[in-house]
């Protein structure tokens, strides 16, 4: 299993892009698709069969509002072979009323299939090669973070929001954690720099990256934050 980080920035944080990741075995899965991953995946790959299912943590623009300009690509490029989506199925609906806003009528225009794969907390679910687990976050709107092992290895992504006991239990022992950390104050819907370090110390995580840093944060006080922990665009490694 490899990972390779397409962005690493907040909501408005302009030259890093939003985050999200492609996690890859013998299947690819995008985690979330805000505004400004379409043209870093297109860039990373623009084959219309390269991806084989995304993940959407939640109904923030930076992480799901990229979705209509995929979708509408792999249209226009004649994808015929289905897409898996998982997420929540509030989150699924919404995906279908923002391609219909962004693109009416495309959803019927598409030869291939949007599959829904549901995810909820607490969940189980067996996709392809990759076994997934959820677990929920403290943010603005229902967030779910996600674990995904195969080949005995282990990635969880925390979409947005502090961390829940249910959420350190299903970060515990993995190999790399990509986690956002929006500030070292606390903050009621972001995880924060010192807290989710001293989290992913105690749950014996591996390797700790850490997004999604108020932009001003990562500018003023970058120095205060270990280098290893603070990945770039274009940044990918083995699981």
């Amino acid at each position: 299993m490899r990972y390779h980080i397409l962005g690493v920035g907040e909501a408005f944080d302009a030259p890093l892009g939003n985050t999200s990741a492609i996690l890859a075995a013998e299947s690819r899965l995008l985690l979330d698709c805000g505004y400004a991953v379409p043209a870093s995946l297109w860039a990373h790959n623009g084959d219309a069969d390269f991806l084989d299912g995304i993940y959407i943590s939640h109904t923030h623009g930076d992480h799901f509002f990229g979705f209509p300009p995929v979708i509408g690509r792999l249209w226009e490029s004649g994808r015929t072979r289905e897409l898996a989506v998982i997420t929540q199925e509030p989150v699924f609906r919404k995906l279908h009323d923002a391609m219909e806003l962004a693109y009416p009528g495309i959803l019927a225009a598409c030869q291939f299939e949007l599959r829904f794969v549901p995810a909820s907390a607490g969940a189980s679910v067996r996709w392809r090669e990759f076994d997934l687990r959820f677990a929920p976050s403290r943010h603005s709107v229902p967030n779910l973070a996600v674990r995904i092992e195969t080949s005995g290895r282990a990635f969880a992504y925390s979409g947005d929001g502090q961390f829940t006991p249910a959420g350190r239990d299903l970060f515990a022992n993995v190999d790399v954690l990509l986690h956002e950390a929006y500030s070292f104050d606390p903050h009621p819907n972001h995880g924060d720099i010192e807290g989710v370090i001293t989290m992913a110390r105690e749950a014996g995580v591996r390797r700790l990256l850490l997004t999604h840093l108020n932009r001003t944060t990562r500018v003023r006080d970058r120095a205060r934050i270990d280098p290893a922990i603070l990945p770039e665009p274009g940044h990918a490694a083995d699981v």
